[in-house]
């Protein structure tokens, strides 16, 4: 019988993941920054359609009844 997988930890975060995650979100920052505006327009215009997709669902999708 296969071992189940473990489940994330509950509690709060270790200093090393808090750690790795704000260096994550400078790197995200830098690299934001340097962008032109014209890669963040485009950027948001490219999520946007993939909400936008998401939303509407694939075809002969069935919604789930409450």
């Amino acid at each position: 019988m296969p071992a189940e997988p473990k489940g994330k930890p509950s509690g709060p975060w270790t200093a090393q993941e808090i750690a790795r995650e704000e260096r994550a979100n400078q790197v995200r920052a830098l690299r934001d920054q340097e962008k032109t505006p014209e890669e963040r327009l485009e950027e948001t215009v490219r999520l946007s359609r993939f909400i936008s997709e998401l939303r509407q669902g694939l075809p002969g999708d069935a919604r789930g009844e409450d």
